[in-house]
C-alpha cells in the first residue's frame, strides 16, 4: 500500500509540475493512442476486457490522458534537455556494438537520450518533488493497514 501510495503521490507531482509548464494533450492525440491500443484487440474485447477488470472506460481514458501527459512532460523536460557528448556517443555505441539498432544514427541518440534520462530521472523528480511537495500521512495509514490485515487473516 505504501508503494501504491508513493506511486500515486509521484504522478501527482509530475501532472502539477506538466499543468504549470502547460503541457496539454490534444483530443487527436489521445484519440490516436486509443486507437493504438485498440488495434491489439478485436470487435468488443476491449471493452469486454474493462469489464472483466473493472475498470470504467471513463476512469481508463482519463488515466490514458494523464499517461501522455507525463510522458510529454518528462519528454520535454527532462529527456530533450539531456546533453549528449561526443564521448557519450563513443562510449554508447562500445557498449552496443553488437545491436542492430546501433547502426542507425538517429536511434543510437534516441536510445543514448533514453539511458541517460534513466540516470537522471530519480534526482529530476526529487526536484520537482521539493517543488510540488506531497506528504504521505504514514500514521493515518497505519489503522487501515492494520484493518486490512486483519479481513486478510479472518478470510484465511
Amino acid at each position: 500500500v505504501f508503494d501504491l501510495v508513493s506511486i500515486l503521490s509521484e504522478e501527482s507531482v509530475l501532472l502539477a509540475a506538466a499543468q504549470d509548464y502547460n503541457i496539454l494533450v490534444s483530443e487527436s492525440e489521445l484519440a490516436a493512442k486509443e486507437s493504438f491500443y485498440r488495434e491489439d484487440y478485436p470487435e468488443d474485447s476491449f471493452e469486454q476486457m474493462l469489464l472483466e477488470n473493472a475498470i470504467s472506460y471513463t476512469h481508463w481514458k482519463k488515466n490514458l490522458k494523464n499517461n501522455l501527459i507525463i510522458d510529454k512532460f518528462i519528454q520535454q523536460e527532462l529527456k530533450e534537455k539531456i546533453e549528449i557528448l561526443p564521448e557519450d556517443v563513443v562510449s554508447f555505441y562500445r557498449r552496443h556494438l553488437r545491436q542492430d539498432s546501433v547502426s542507425d544514427e538517429k536511434k543510437l541518440v534516441s536510445q543514448l537520450r533514453l539511458e541517460k534520462s534513466q540516470e537522471f530521472y530519480d534526482e529530476w523528480v526529487m526536484g520537482l518533488k521539493n517543488q510540488y511537495p506531497v506528504d504521505i500521512n504514514k500514521t493515518a495509514l497505519t489503522p487501515f493497514l492494520m484493518e486490512m490485515d486483519t479481513n486478510i487473516r479472518t478470510e484465511k
